[in-house]
C-alpha cells in the first residue's frame, strides 16, 4: 500500500484494505501504519476500517503510533480495529506509544499491548545496515506480534468472526500496572488466548462526564460472555473501585451453557465522577482462570 519511502495516499490505503478484505477474504490484515494527525475515528480510512470489518468479518490488527502522546491516529481509530500499543521487556509501557483517549469522544484506545521495543526481525533491503536482519522499535513492530496471535486464533476457530477474535484477544490479555488509556486491555496472552474457552467482552466504555457533571445520566453497557466449551460454567463477576462509581446488577454470577452466552450490565455514574479520566475492569472468574473487560470513562 505504501511506497519504498513509507509513504502512501489514503486512497491506496483504503484500496489495499478492500484488496485484502474482499479480494483475498483474510480473516485478520496487518496494518503498520497510520496518519501522524489525532483522529476521532470518522475519517475515510477509519470509516473503511469499520465498513469492511462489518461486511467481511476480517479483524484488522492496526499500530497505535509512536508520538508517546495522546494521539491515535487514522486508520487505528476506528471502533472496529484492534489498536496495538506497545510495551518493553518489562511490560512497561514503551516511551515512544501512543496513548488515548481518542480525540472528540474520549473513547478507549488503544484496545492491546504487545512487544516492541529492540524487536529482532528479517531486515528490509530498504532499511539501513547490513546483513538478513535488524532490530527496530515501534508500535508497528508490537502489532506483528498481535496479528500472529491472532492468525493462530482464527486458525484455531475458522468460524469466529474478527469482532470475536478482537474480543478474545482483550479480554484473555495479561493486566498489566497501566491504566486502559495507555495500554487497553493490557499485554497480548498467546497461551491463554488460544486456549480459552471463554471469551469476554473487548472493552466497555462508559463515556465522557461533561460539566456540570451532576447533569450527567448513569450510561450502561452490555458485557456478553461467550462459551466454547463442551462444559457449563458459572463465571463470578467482579468489579474494581474508580473515582467513577461503577456497578454490576445484583446478581453477580453469570451461567454460561456449552456453546453459549450469558449477559450482564455494567453502569457507569457520572453524577458521582471526579474530573479527569478513569479506567478499570470488569473480571469474571471460575476455577482460578480470569476474563477481564477493561472500562473507561472521562
Amino acid at each position: 500500500m505504501l511506497s519504498n519511502a513509507g509513504s502512501g495516499s489514503e486512497s491506496q490505503i483504503i484500496a489495499g484494505m478492500e484488496w485484502a478484505a474482499e479480494d483475498v477474504r483474510a480473516k485478520v490484515v496487518s496494518m503498520s501504519l497510520g496518519s501522524q494527525e489525532a483522529s476521532d475515528g470518522t475519517d475515510p480510512m477509519a470509516q473503511a476500517v469499520n465498513t469492511l470489518s462489518r461486511d467481511t468479518g476480517a479483524l484488522f490488527v492496526i499500530a497505535a503510533g509512536n508520538t508517546g502522546a495522546p494521539s491515535i491516529g487514522s486508520p487505528g481509530a476506528a471502533d472496529a480495529a484492534l489498536t496495538i500499543g506497545a510495551v518493553d521487556s518489562a511490560d512497561q509501557v514503551a516511551y515512544f506509544s501512543s496513548q488515548g483517549p481518542r480525540l472528540g469522544d474520549n473513547a478507549l484506545k488503544p484496545d492491546l499491548s504487545a512487544p516492541g521495543v529492540d524487536i529482532l526481525a528479517a531486515r528490509s533491503q530498504y532499511t539501513a545496515g547490513s546483513g538478513p536482519y535488524t532490530a527496530m522499535s515501534g508500535t508497528s513492530m508490537a502489532t506483528l506480534h498481535v496479528a500472529g496471535v491472532a492468525a493462530l486464533l482464527a486458525e484455531e476457530h475458522p468460524d469466529w468472526s474478527g469482532q470475536r477474535l478482537k474480543d478474545a484477544l482483550m479480554s484473555t490479555a495479561k493486566v498489566l500496572d497501566a491504566e486502559p488509556y495507555a495500554l487497553g486491555a493490557g499485554r497480548v496472552d498467546v497461551p491463554a488466548a488460544t486456549t480459552a474457552s471463554v471469551t469476554a467482552t473487548g472493552s466497555a466504555d462508559l463515556g465522557f462526564v461533561r460539566w456540570p457533571y451532576g447533569d450527567d445520566k448513569p450510561v450502561t453497557r452490555t458485557l456478553t460472555y461467550t462459551n466454547s466449551s463442551d462444559t457449563a460454567v458459572r463465571l463470578t463477576l467482579s468489579v474494581d473501585e474508580a473515582r467513577r462509581r461503577c456497578r454490576l446488577p445484583r446478581r453477580h454470577r453469570a451461567h454460561r451453557p456449552a456453546h453459549g452466552t450469558a449477559h450482564t450490565t455494567v453502569t457507569g455514574d457520572g453524577t458521582h465522577a471526579a474530573v479527569g479520566r478513569t479506567g478499570g475492569r470488569v473480571t469474571a472468574s471460575v476455577d482460578g482462570s480470569r476474563w477481564r473487560t477493561p472500562r473507561s470513562s472521562w
